[in-house]
């Protein structure tokens, strides 16, 4: 049985024998999965999967074409439908007849790669002609590499992800045939035992680590990569490679403190230790570790799947595992379906929404308008209308062209920003929740009835009616309190007052026109200077102090209009991480969709 694709395209190869190739390039929106490949022999037999059901289906169905009729490539592209929802996704497929002796030539040598465990890379080229190209590490290559390939290579080699690229004269697909992520068992006994076997059938490869000759035989760990057994841990360990791609699991009650330690100090991506609560208690209180290290530590190991038998164990902790080398929530994906949620508005209060539920294990679309008028641009998420994409706090958003996009976006756990001022795409979308953080001080066409979960953010709603929970928004006692019933405190169009100043330091237009200015945010200003202009007027700064907000040059703004910012704290004023306003609101909101889900 062969376990690979490249298995069977070399075998295929070496025996002489036509095959089709088949990769996806790319997809858009929902689909069974975003990358694979498989091979179609002349007989119908399938090596790999794109992802099974109607698609694979339809690619076999032309792949059999293709061998019948000699055609050498072709480009397909799937649409899905899932149930009433048409179109929910894309799928473009890539269909290469591989009968030259060069291409035979190449899977023979991706195999032998791939049979040593190499670090490689598979390069598709598309176009000006059809190729098969390969780097692997050491520099070795397959076919008629150019710079342009070599570059795109160590690019995929280093980040550890797959690439297509489209140009009008150079199109190729590069991908990673081999795993780059490995398993380190710490301990050969029955868990461990399970683990390997289980990893394997992943395609994930397994060091094994051992003082006990007899507990690390290749009839006990039959698949792995390397068995070391050596007289203490810190030998075995000099002959281990371990980088950030690698988990380790110590099932090893003698050795768990000290291999955690040791591997804790090396750039690993987790460390798991088979072991009680208590013994998690214990551990952390002699290791000691800092919070960032802290992170990689996991005791007791696995999901909470109500394991006994080691084989149950082995399905927990690899389940753990996965979920941190694809950095995924772990979560049911029945509950996912139920955890997204549609932002209007990406202004610094919406952000602040935004980053905490996207920290809180929820999905966020946000929906804006195609030049926003924020000012504290440094943390609104509507910035990256203007620029592509902006990072707040560590989470970034990215503007999308269609609500398939903004789904593609979030798979790869990026904020979907889309331009969409009406709320046209929420039924497409279809939301658990929609919070209106538009901040405009009255409703802009949000409706009760537009998700099962209604939030409005400040005044302008009447919950009850236009929606089904607000938020108080206004600074002091009653900031961020939830309203179930009325409307949040009237907008008064009075700024807060910091280190006394309220008015004078949020600056308004005196007129209309075309606002500019050549400075940015966070630098400091002094009463009297000229910050911007609007038309020919120009905008004077009242006070000293840091510009904390500013109005993106080029917009055109009527007179009274809120243009500019001035924090009298000066360099002490922060204007790169969220306010606590914004938080406070935004801890609201968490609460109340929390409290939503565990009630329904």
């Amino acid at each position: 049985m062969e376990h690979t694709v490249m298995e069977a395209a070399s075998r295929l190869s070496r025996e002489n024998k036509p095959f089709i190739y088949i990769v996806i390039l790319k997809t858009e929106g929902s689909a069974s999965r975003n990358s694979g490949s498989m091979v179609v022999e002349s007989d119908g037999t399938l090596h790999g999967t794109i992802g099974g059901g109607e698609m694979e289906a339809y690619a076999l169905a032309q792949a059999l074409g293709m061998l019948e009729n000699g055609q050498k490539q072709l480009h397909l592209s799937f649409t899905v439908h899932q149930g009433e929802v048409l179109a929910a996704g894309r799928v473009y497929l890539y269909l290469l007849s591989c009968t030259l002796e060069q291409e035979r030539h190449a899977f023979i040598r991706l195999r032998q790669w791939e049979e040593a465990e190499l670090d490689h890379v598979l390069g598709l080229q598309l176009q000006p002609t059809p190729a098969i190209l390969g780097l692997c590490e050491g520099g070795a290559t397959i076919g008629s590499v150019h710079p342009t390939f070599l570059e795109a290579a160590q690019t995929v080699l280093q980040e550890k992800k797959p690439l297509f690229l489209e140009s009008p004269s150079w199109t190729c697909h590069l991908s990673l045939p081999v795993n780059p992520h490995s398993l380190l068992l710490v301990g050969g006994g029955h868990v461990n035992q399970a683990i390997a076997q289980l990893a394997h059938f992943l395609g994930i490869p397994v060091q094994v680590v051992e003082t006990r000759a007899a507990f690390a035989t290749k009839e006990l760990f039959p698949h792995a990569r390397t068995i070391v057994v050596q007289p203490t841990l810190k030998e075995a360990f000099s002959r281990l490679f371990i980088n950030r791609y690698t988990a380790c699991i110590i099932a090893s009650h003698a050795f768990d403190q000290e291999s955690a330690q040791v591997l804790l100090s090396r750039d690993i991506a987790y460390v798991g230790v088979l072991g009680s609560r208590h013994k998690a208690k214990m551990l952390h209180e002699k290791l000691q570790l800092p919070p960032h290290v802290r992170e990689k530590l996991f005791c007791p190991i696995g999901l909470d799947l109500g394991c006994e038998t080691p084989q149950e164990i082995a399905l927990s902790a690899l389940s753990e595992v996965m979920k941190v080398f694809n950095n995924t929530s772990g979560s049911s994906l029945r509950i996912q379906a139920s955890r997204l949620v549609v932002v209007r508005g990406g202004g610094d209060l919406a952000t602040g929404v935004i980053i905490r539920l996207h920290r809180g294990g929820y999905r966020v679309m946000v929906l804006e308008i195609a030049k926003p008028s924020v000012i504290r641009r440094t943390v609104s998420f509507a910035e990256a209308m203007f620029s592509g994409e902006i990072t707040v706090e560590g989470v970034t958003a990215k503007r999308a062209e269609s609500v398939k996009q903004a789904f593609s976006l979030l798979e790869e756990g990026f904020i979907p920003i889309l331009c969409d001022p009406e709320g046209a795409s929420i039924q497409e979308i279809n939301p658990i929740c929609i919070v209106d953080a538009i901040i405009a001080k009255r409703n802009l066409g949000t409706r009760i009835t537009d998700a099962p979960l209604v939030i409005a953010l400040g005044p302008g709603f009447e919950a009850g009616k236009d929606c089904d929970v607000v938020i108080e928004t206004k600074r002091g006692h009653s900031l961020g309190r939830i309203i179930r019933k009325g409307s949040a405190i009237p907008n008064t169009g009075i700024p807060g007052i910091i280190e006394g100043f309220g008015e004078e330091r949020v600056l308004h237009s005196k007129t209309s026109g075309i606002f500019t200015s050549s400075l940015g945010i966070g630098d400091l200003v002094t009463k009297g200077q000229v910050i911007a202009k609007v038309g020919e007027e120009e905008v004077i700064a009242p006070i000293d102090g840091k510009l904390r907000g500013l109005l993106h040059s080029g917009l055109s703004v009527p007179p009274k209009f809120k243009i500019a910012d001035i924090d009298p704290r000066g360099e002490l004023a922060d204007h790169t991480t969220i306010s606590e306003k914004a938080m406070a609101i935004a801890g609201s909101v968490l609460e109340v969709l929390d409290g939503f889900l565990h009630s329904c």
